[in-house]
């Protein structure tokens, strides 16, 4: 099992073959995210497996790697997120780290969907070297 802290307070990541386990400590950030998985069947991102209220946990499948701004598609990757916009859904937190890539199939996913809205609310303070905003819209 890979352990994969993150770096972020508010969750616990771990890697075990094809499945993603994520431990959260915000009820908020938890419950958010998990009512896009159950609501949004959008492409390009994981699919969502099961899911503890009681462990505030979601599993869903290991969809690829993550990857440097500077070697991201960024036309791609505009197309992915133009798609999720059509269908009026932000994903607030447009950084390179939110980001993977699946070199069998050549897709990008957007991962870490706990301040999606329908609205645009991105407007943390990022370092440029993983703030994507400013190629995305």
């Amino acid at each position: 099992m890979k352990l994969n802290y993150l770096k972020n307070p508010h969750n616990k990541v771990f890697i075990f073959h094809k499945f993603v386990y994520k431990f959260f400590k915000s009820d908020k950030k938890y419950i958010n995210e998990k009512s896009f998985y159950l609501k949004y069947k959008l492409k390009n991102i994981p699919r969502l497996y099961c899911f503890s209220d009681n462990r505030r946990l979601l599993i869903f499948n290991n969809v690829g790697t993550r990857i440097k701004k500077k070697n991201i598609d960024f036309i791609k990757l505009k197309k992915k997120n133009n798609y999720f916009l059509e269908n009026n859904v932000y994903h607030n937190d447009y950084r390179a780290k939110n980001i993977l890539y699946n070199e069998s199939n050549g897709l990008y996913y957007f991962i870490d969907w706990e301040h999606f809205d329908t609205d645009f609310a991105d407007f943390r303070k990022s370092p440029s070297w993983d703030d994507l905003r400013n190629e995305l819209f």
